[in-house]
């Protein structure tokens, strides 16, 4: 892919890489890895590849060859040749093809997965006769939170005002964190705490009383308060909420948040068997 013009916020990413936070070293990744593995696994690439994601506005961009590419994630009208195209579904796109985004309809992270067809003349935008997007249209219900160390570090009133007020996205979030804008929490005791290990989704308390929740970027360890975590399977939905939204918890338990887990994983395995028969049978009927 060659850029012809750039994004606010492009970046290739991938899936975090765990096992390097003792030596101080962040996971990173896609902020969205649901909608990472679905384009992947739409286009036969490997779970581990990367794809593009991209914040409106995004990059405009060029294909050198003959490519398979799926949309996935936000939905910011994509189009290929300034025709729009659609989500969660292989597109094959000829040499000189140009993608980009023209508005924003919802969420805040596209991701475009694309794999080269080397074997393959593309003539025109093709569309597989596929889709295998999400399962259910995106849930307006409140994220899902575990309890954490620090939960009784909170007087009872905030516990209460986390699991029954919207709290506002700040413009100030970004891919470390999410920073929440509410009425400040009240604390049992201002006793100061030793640096702690936190993950994706650690939701922390400030010394200001706000609450930030940790996103894809974020640091290894910290100093504040862990409130809560946001459950895995929830931190997809979390990724496309950003600056202007407001969101809203709900408590939950360790074999709830492990049932969905392996819910959603066993979901995006069945994406890649089906993907990968339909890809197969597709290059043996076009031989």
């Amino acid at each position: 892919m060659k850029l012809i013009k750039k994004g606010l916020l492009d970046s290739w990413q991938s899936l975090p890489i765990y096992g390097l936070q003792h030596e101080g070293i962040p996971p990173g990744g896609a902020m969205d890895t649901f909608s990472l593995q679905l384009a992947n696994a739409l286009v036969g690439n490997d779970v581990y590849d990367k794809a593009l994601e991209m914040h409106f506005p995004t990059g405009v961009y060029q294909f050198e060859t003959s490519t398979l590419i799926a949309v996935c994630g936000a939905d910011f009208s994509a189009c290929i040749d300034n025709v729009e195209v659609p989500m969660n579904q292989p597109i094959k796109v000829p040499p000189g093809a140009i993608i980009s985004c023209k508005k924003p309809v919802s969420g805040k992270r596209v991701y475009i997965a694309a794999k080269e067809l080397k074997d393959e003349k593309v003539s025109r935008v093709k569309i597989m006769p596929w889709s295998m997007g999400p399962e259910d249209a995106p849930s307006q219900d409140p994220i899902r939170i575990l309890c954490g160390r620090e939960w009784d570090h909170l007087k009872a009133c905030s516990q209460q005002l986390i699991l029954s007020k919207d709290f506002a996205i700040s413009a100030t979030s970004n891919r470390m964190g999410y920073q929440l804008v509410q009425e400040p929490m009240k604390t049992v005791s201002s006793a100061t705490m030793l640096s702690s290990a936190v993950t994706v989704g650690t939701i922390q308390l400030l010394p200001s009383g706000q609450l930030v929740v940790l996103t894809a970027a974020h640091q290894t360890t910290g100093g504040y308060p862990r409130i809560g975590h946001v459950i895995s399977a929830d931190l997809p939905r979390l990724a496309q909420m950003g600056p202007g939204d407001s969101v809203r918890f709900t408590m939950t338990d360790a074999m709830t948040a492990e049932y969905e887990w392996i819910l959603q994983q066993n979901y995006l395995q069945q994406v890649r068997n089906v993907c990968a028969l339909k890809l197969d049978q597709h290059r043996i009927d076009h031989r």
